[in-house]
């Protein structure tokens, strides 16, 4: 008796803990590497199992000579197995700093538009636990806490698309040998071998140093655990020690040194989940954050950070948004349709011609703001209609409803699940 297929077995296994009945189509992402060789042959066992219906994608960055080449030869594969195939052209990126990394996003842009296209819920990815164990080797060497060192996701979201990895627990060389038995050689890409690039440099150092993949991707997601119990823990005391206040957030005074005292990693956590969720910046660098968590406090002076307010006040410590670090004005749709601004506010009313929705700023003078019990600060970053000669309409959160509802995207205790990087 033949052994089990480990790739259409992972395939199968991730499926099923999200969906009780598999989908009805689902995309993969072939490079034409091995890993993601392996992976079509797996997914098209698996499909023709359940019955789903799959079709490949290839992203061409445009940073080879031999790229495009490379993307027929996996169409070619594809029409000889009967896989529908597209080729997804990236022609925005140029040599320089960061070159993976802005690869990476323009990769995943591609593969959501690609999806949403097709009508695919589901995108799945070649990322093995050697990818897991270099992404964690690379964390050891820049000095990151455990969010940097946790293995990536099986599930990633990315608007309305789920990118799965279900080879997370199989290693490269394994895949190797699914290849191997089948009679396939894949594509090497020439970069692999190019140590300019950090995860390059890491795999030969891994190698050198005979380090086993597939335990340090044990490692990873024992981190992972941990990293998801820390962050069930930040949850919890945010349902305790911070109010949610029309888009500002309080956190508790008392709250503040007992945390600091006892559970500073967790007072950290809440300080940055709530810089994240109000002004949505990337990451402030350890030593401002340092710099914040010793100064925080009912009596601090007001300081800016990552787009955000801070300042001590008798009810506690409030998070604003800061003016300045606002989004511009958008054009409000003229048939009344909502939209969103700042990436927190879904804003919607009467249409007009050149209306636009902006920060309230020092037009906060022109409204009622006193009788809202929000400060003044907050209320200048808050969302105003203007008609197109500058003229205000409204500024709902400052007393000025004039028929536009203003509501939050999403409340901050649901931006406090635990996730984890992309990955390359």
């Amino acid at each position: 008796m033949a052994a089990p297929d480990p790739g259409k077995a992972a395939i199968d296994r991730l499926i099923r803990s999200r969906y009780d009945t598999p989908p009805s189509a689902i995309g993969i992402a072939v490079s034409g590497g091995g890993d993601s060789t392996a992976l079509l042959l797996a997914a098209l066992d698996w499909a023709k199992a359940t019955g789903t219906a799959i079709t490949a994608a290839t992203v061409d960055h445009g940073l080879r000579a031999g790229s495009a080449e490379e993307a027929t030869q996996v169409a070619a594969l594809c029409g000889r197995l009967g896989i529908g195939h597209s080729t997804l052209t990236v022609d925005t990126l140029i040599d320089g700093p960061a070159l993976q990394a802005r690869a990476r996003d323009a990769r995943y842009a591609a593969l959501v538009r690609w999806a949403k296209a097709a009508n695919l819920p589901v995108v799945l990815l070649g990322h093995t636990a050697d990818d897991v164990a270099e992404t964690l080797v690379m964390g050891l060497r820049r000095g990151v806490g455990i969010d940097g060192l946790a293995a990536i996701p099986e599930w990633r979201d990315i608007g309305p698309v789920v990118f799965g990895r279900p080879f997370l627990d199989l290693t490269r060389a394994a895949l190797r040998e699914m290849l191997d038995a089948r009679g396939i050689t894949a594509i090497e890409d020439p970069s692999n071998d190019d140590e300019r690039f950090e995860r390059v440099a890491v795999r030969k150092a891994m190698a050198t140093l005979d380090l086993d993949p597939l335990m340090l991707a044990r490692s990873a997601a024992r981190l992972r655990e941990a990293r998801q119990s820390l962050a069930r823990r930040t949850a919890d005391l945010a349902l305790r020690v911070v109010t949610e206040d029309r888009g500002d957030l309080i956190l508790a005074p008392d709250a503040v040194e007992d945390l600091r005292t006892r559970e500073p990693e967790q007072l950290r956590r809440l300080i940055l989940a709530a810089l994240a969720w109000i002004g949505g910046a990337a990451m402030p660098r350890d030593a401002e954050q340092s710099r914040l968590l010793a100064a925080i406090g009912p009596d601090m002076a007001a300081v800016t950070l990552a787009g955000c307010l801070i300042r001590g006040t008798a009810e506690g410590i409030c998070f604003a948004r800061e003016t300045s670090a606002c989004a511009g004005p958008m054009v409000l749709p003229a048939t009344g349709k909502g939209v969103l601004w700042d990436g927190r506010w879904r804003i919607a009313g009467p249409g007009g011609k050149g209306r636009t929705v902006g920060a309230l700023g020092d037009d906060v003078t022109k409204v009622p703001w006193r009788n809202t019990g929000l400060p003044r600060w907050s209320l200048m970053s808050s969302p105003a209609v203007r008609a197109a000669d500058g003229t205000l309409i409204s500024a709902p959160l400052a007393g000025l409803a004039a028929g536009y509802d203003l509501r939050l995207a999403r409340p901050f205790s649901a931006t406090l699940r635990p996730c984890g990087p992309l990955g390359d």
